[in-house]
Parts: structure tokens; sequence; C-alpha cells
């Protein structure tokens, strides 16, 4: 499948919304297991916030046949260049998409200095840890965090993503 990997234009951000709600299904079977009601694993980045991530160069969305099937938005920490939403369109998952716009965002993130890129995900969702492994992304241990990343987590906590079933994710890049 031919794919290619760039930066969003402002008029794809509305589109983004229903990738992220479709990518959302697949969580469907775990609602139970992650103690999530189904309305939690959608709109988890806002449009204004995509906005300014697309006028900072920081969202990049995955294209085939012309329409955006995937994207990525990230943020700078002090320490880290951090992955706030990652999502693909079911129907393209398993096609090197999210892979690549990973490899995209570390390679943005070392480009401007940053020594890592770090995420947060579902800890026990049976793909979600071993896929991001496999791109060279470590668990970070509860004591090693940052305090950037602690309150990241907290305020997942209160959003109702209980830390108990989240796991924090590290990759060195520089």
């Amino acid at each position: 499948m031919y794919y290619l990997i760039r930066s969003a234009k402002r008029d794809e951000i509305e589109l983004l919304p229903d990738i992220e709600a479709a990518a959302a299904e697949l969580f469907q079977p775990y609602l139970r297991q992650l103690e999530l009601t189904p309305d939690k694993l959608n709109k988890i980045v806002s449009l204004p916030f995509l906005r300014r991530a697309q006028a900072a160069r920081r969202l990049w969305v995955a294209i085939a046949q012309a329409n955006p099937v995937g994207f990525l938005v990230a943020k700078p920490l002090t320490e880290s260049f951090f992955i706030v939403e990652i999502d693909v369109l079911p129907r393209y998952t398993r096609c090197g998409i999210g892979s690549a716009l990973i490899r995209t965002a570390c390679d943005r993130a070392r480009l401007q200095g940053f020594r890592s890129v770090t995420l947060t995900t579902f800890r026990y969702v049976p793909w979600n840890v071993p896929f991001y492994q496999a791109l060279g992304f470590e668990v970070v241990p509860a004591g090693a965090r940052s305090r950037e990343i602690q309150a990241i987590v907290a305020h997942e906590d209160r959003y109702g993503f209980k830390r108990e079933h989240r796991a924090v994710m590290r990759r060195w890049v520089g």
C-alpha cells in the first residue's frame, strides 16, 4: 500500500476527529478492563489544540488514496518531545502507517534537539506496549518520570484514564 507522511494542512484538521473516533473502536473490547466508558475514548485532542499544533508543525498526517488515514500530534516538554495522540483508521492498520508516523515524530524531535520522545498508552491492551517496544520505546518506571510526565499522568487520571492502566514509554533519539 502506498501512503505518504507529511505535515498536516489546515483544511485537513476537521477530518482528524473522525479518524480518532474510528481508531477508538479498536479499544471497545477492553473498556471494562480499563474501567472506561466509550465516550472517554473520543475527542482526546480538541480542534483548537490540533490547529495550534498544525501551525507549530507538530501535527503529521498519513495520506492514502488522497485522504488522511492517520495522524500524530506531539508537543514539546522540557525534557522530551511528547506524543499526545496517534491514530490510524482501522482498515489501514498493520500497513506500517503508525510506525512511519512515530519515526517522523522521532526525526523531528532529534532535529529540534530533544534527547527523547515520550508517550503514554494503555498498559494492558495487548498490542500497545509491544508495538512501541518494537519501535525502540521502553517503559519508564514511576520513579524515573519527569515532573512534566507525572503531571500528564495525573491529568489523564483525572480525565478517567486510571494511572494503574497507563504505561509511560520513552525512546532515546539524541
